[in-house]
């Protein structure tokens, strides 16, 4: 049997064991075991990745000719690390939080949970277009119960529109998408350098559109607002919304549609990758501008969330090699950073009820680590030094020179300019203003809810020094 089939049948097998022991109090600690023991498996792949690379392990055929299909590629080497390290921090975390705030039928949180990773590492293996449509749809079939949690009327109405647009998006784009490509190539297999030996101009366009949009997971504009919608959930389903799994498998999918169906050669030949370009600079804007307007915590983070995606999307279609590296770091670098602010933003919550940035003054003398941690993930965000952020987007510099497209540099510095105008506030507020407000509770710090979000913190400022191996895999691999 395949490692990779496998990995996914241990956590089908997890879903099953969770189930069976719905009933028992220590369901979270098997959650953690199960999300441990994935992430050992992760490891494993990555270090017999070279025999691994590009083998295919054919499951079923779904249609004649186009199978059920798992395989490794770098760039999944890089997400499956990720996925599955976040998750077992985010499995930590959940455990105490949702202890904590009381909530019920925590078994139906797990199962869910694991089912969501499921779907991500299916993606990750996935070595074909319409396996890849397969999970992307599990994943959105599995995060709805997860977005619906709290079972009450809003987190109902929100939970629909999340699911209206993910599932809409991409039966009305991504799936015709994927049939126009087949048509046009005869295959939907990932391949390095694309899939088109030859290609009309006008058909690019149209697929680049469909694929853009039908990828609504990685959020770009007009179809983004079930990612705020999806901000009613639990703080450690935002967490696995934007950090984890979701919009990171949107992102990790558009890069390999870019890269491995149409290609560098083929995108820029057409010039296709200007629409992409255009598309990922408004949405950079807009959403800055929008999240200067959100009080709420999480609503301004997840406007930033949908930002930040578009500088992965809108490095990679610059399609210059420093670009490219952008993307992929910064695919990793605001996974880590966007953690520590989600979950930082439920620690916050938990201790003090403090859910609005109006409400966050003199909140360092109360949850000094929280707000450490915090003030990491926010600068990681701007791109400032001396953090994992600020590297990614050197490389996002140098590559809009390599590419010449200079007028991009004005997109780059007005959203810095627009992410340190709302992210500044809220560490101003919380060092340096008198506090307006009383605290929910006289507690300080938990530290078991903050243990993994330390631990992810660490981890952030370690690779800042140590980003040269991250990037010496990236150039000698996918670039």
């Amino acid at each position: 049997m395949s490692i990779l089939l496998s990995h996914i049948l241990f956590l089908a097998f997890g879903i099953v064991i969770i189930y069976l022991l719905r009933k028992e109090t220590f369901t979270g600690v098997v959650s953690i075991f199960i999300s441990l023991a994935s992430l050992v498996y992760a490891l494993y792949i990555i270090s017999i990745q070279d025999i691994l690379i590009n083998q295919k392990t054919d499951i079923v055929n779904i249609i004649p000719g186009i199978p059920l299909s798992f395989s490794l590629d770098y760039l999944g080497v890089i997400f499956l690390v990720i996925s599955n390290g976040l998750w077992l921090m985010v499995s930590i975390f959940s455990e105490r939080y949702l202890e904590l705030n009381k909530y019920q039928n925590k078994p139906k949180f797990y199962i869910f949970f694991t089912l969501s990773m499921l779907a991500t590492n299916g993606i990750i293996y996935s070595s074909n277009l319409l396996t890849t449509f397969v999970f992307y749809e599990i994943l959105t079939i599995a995060t709805y119960p997860l977005v619906t949690f709290k079972g009450d009327k809003k987190s109902i109405i929100n939970g629909k529109k999340y699911l209206y647009y993910l599932l809409g998006t991409s039966i009305i784009f991504f799936l015709p998408a994927i049939i126009f490509t087949y048509i046009l190539t005869g295959t939907l297999d990932y391949k390095v350098g694309g899939i088109f030996t030859s290609y009309n101009n006008t058909a690019i366009y149209i697929l680049v559109i469909l694929y853009l949009f039908g990828i609504a997971k990685s959020a770009v504009m007009p179809f983004h607002k079930w990612l705020p919608s999806a901000m009613v959930a639990p703080t450690p389903v935002s967490a696995l919304l934007h950090a984890v799994a979701v919009v990171k498998s949107g992102v990790f999918i558009m890069l390999k549609v870019f890269l491995f169906i149409f290609g560098v050669d083929v995108l820029t030949q057409s010039g296709a990758n200007i629409i992409i370009i255009l598309f990922a600079s408004f949405t950079i804007i807009s959403s800055s501008f929008i999240a200067l307007n959100q009080d709420n915590i999480k609503l301004r983070l997840a406007y930033s969330t949908i930002g930040q995606l578009s500088y992965i999307v809108l490095a990679t279609a610059i399609l210059a090699p420093y670009s490219i590296l952008a993307a992929v770091l910064h695919l990793i670098f605001h996974a880590l950073g966007k953690i520590m602010l989600f979950l930082s933003a439920g620690i916050i919550a938990t201790q003090t009820g403090i859910k609005n940035v109006s409400e966050m003054n003199n909140l360092s003398s109360k949850l000094p680590i929280t707000c450490l941690l915090m003030t990491i993930g926010a600068i990681i965000m701007i791109g400032l030094p001396p953090t994992i952020g600020f590297i990614s987007k050197w490389y996002l510099l140098l590559g809009i020179m390599e590419s010449e497209n200079l007028y991009l540099l004005i997109v780059i510095i007005l959203s810095t300019l627009l992410n340190a105008s709302y992210y500044f506030p809220m560490i101003y507020k919380s060092y340096f203003e008198k506090a307006k407000f009383d605290y929910k509770s006289p507690s300080c710090e938990d530290m078991p809810l903050a243990f993994p979000v330390i631990i992810v913190g660490f981890i952030a400022v370690i690779l800042f020094f140590k980003t040269d191996f991250i990037i010496k895999f990236i150039t000698e691999n996918i670039i």
